[in-house]
């Protein structure tokens, strides 16, 4: 069955980012389509240029075990944007790479799974840096309003709803945020919603809204104990762990799997869909 992968926080350059290169790889073998990078891809602070080193240094070299095929699907996270030229810069590189897509700071794609059609919405989730939020919310909401595939899923670095160590839902990163996501949710037609930022790998529900995973362990992790057994309804599964997230996709079923650098599956949920 074909997948893809998903992962943030990962432009580190550290041996943490290697260790979880050497996972994707494993986990692909032929059968991965695509990876969707959730943001943080350059610490600390993003690129200076479309030929600055750090794109080798954090982004090539450490993937260039991958498959050539494989390309990564990129948005900015919050760190994309601590230097001025970074986000441009970024979207520049698109041209320069084979394996990192990033057209603009938001934009859509299509791919066809397992014989599924799939519609991938990449967001832009720094709305106090960037200066067209009202023209990304107009076209999120009129992509998802026409799209006609058979799954739509919403990938950004910030999270809607999220839990920190404590199991305290944190705030959301804006109220302008939480409204564009509510916004697109209400077109009821927004299956997953992906996401990066925090060091850890989350899956959250919540009755009569989309399920929300985070996958932001791809290149280092925070030291701080887990959070053991999960109480909140809301929460279903946290980890700290090094790792990333699979997805198997068909027409009638995402099947979603976190794993582990032990390659083990530390958790794993299906949505379905008649």
């Amino acid at each position: 069955m074909s997948s893809l992968l998903c992962l943030g926080n990962f432009g580190t350059g550290r041996k943490e980012q290697y260790q979880v290169s050497q996972l994707m790889k494993e986990l692909c073998s032929k059968e991965c389509k695509l990876i969707l990078g959730l943001g943080n891809n350059i610490y600390p602070d993003g690129v200076e240029s479309i030929d600055d080193e750090l794109f080798l240094e954090k982004f090539e070299i450490p993937y260039k075990i991958l498959s050539p095929n494989l390309k990564f699907f990129n948005i900015l996270g919050n760190r994309d944007y601590n230097l001025k030229q970074s986000p441009q810069s970024q979207i520049n590189y698109s041209e320069k790479s084979f394996r990192w897509i990033m057209p603009h700071n938001f934009y859509c794609f299509i791919k066809k799974i397992n014989n599924t059609t799939v519609e991938f919405l990449a967001i832009d989730t720094n709305l106090d840096k960037i200066k067209n939020k009202n023209t990304q919310e107009k076209w999120a909401i009129n992509t998802l309003l026409e799209s006609k595939a058979r799954w739509r899923i919403v990938f950004g670095h910030h999270p809607w709803k999220s839990f920190g160590k404590d199991l305290q839902t944190m705030k959301e990163s804006s109220c302008k945020l939480d409204k564009f996501y509510q916004k697109m949710v209400n077109t009821g037609k927004v299956d997953l919603i992906i996401s990066g930022h925090e060091n850890s790998q989350q899956h959250i529900y919540i009755p009569e809204k989309p399920n929300m995973i985070i996958s932001g362990v791809g290149g280092y992790r925070h030291v701080e104990k887990d959070v053991g057994k999960i109480a909140s309804y809301e929460l279903k599964f946290r980890s700290i762990e090094l790792g990333c997230v699979k997805i198997d996709i068909d027409k009638n079923q995402l099947h979603i799997k976190f794993f582990n650098l032990d390659k083990k599956i530390i958790y794993e949920f299906k949505i379905s869909k008649l």
